[in-house]
């Protein structure tokens, strides 16, 4: 799974934040559980440091994983478990880290039909250049089309 696809899960207001049950001694770990930016639900173990959130590891759900969170709502190389028992986690927080990764963030959600075109971090960025160029090239051909001085016909009486 890209960083991308897992950073997206915190800009997903419906992600469900729990400490993570074995990754709390030198510092405070969390899991995250949310929609990525593949509409994939995903687990993301992360930790704050500082104004930043690190990722540690990420991974998509399992279908145990999935049956069990919608029994829920009815009612290591990555160092994430393989699985986790939702109903055994404890103090999750929805939206925990929402409104902080929407408010300086440059991590865009494009459109699924624009995933063909515009697959990775690169390629948006290219076509994001490309039209900037385009739109500071066009703005300057104005500018110097304003400056020139009109000529005016005068009437003949």
């Amino acid at each position: 799974m890209s960083f991308e696809e897992a950073a997206a899960v915190f800009l997903d207001p419906l992600a469900v934040t729990y400490p993570d049950p074995d990754h709390s001694g030198e510092e405070v770990r969390e899991i995250t559980i949310g929609h990525s930016a593949k509409r994939r639900v995903v687990f993301v173990s992360h930790t704050q440091r500082g104004d930043r959130i690190r990722i540690i590891g990420a991974r998509k759900v399992t279908l145990r994983e999935r049956n069990n969170m919608k029994k829920a709502s009815a009612k290591k190389n990555s160092e994430l478990r393989p699985e986790y028992d939702l109903s055994k986690l404890k103090g999750g927080v929805r939206g925990k880290y929402y409104r902080q990764a929407t408010a300086g963030t440059n991590l865009v959600l494009i459109e699924p039909e624009l995933t063909t075109l515009f697959p990775d971090t690169e390629s948006v960025n290219r076509a994001l250049r490309l039209l900037a160029d385009s739109a500071a090239s066009a703005t300057e051909k104005t500018h110097r089309r304003s400056k020139t001085p009109s000529k005016r016909l005068k009437r003949s009486a």
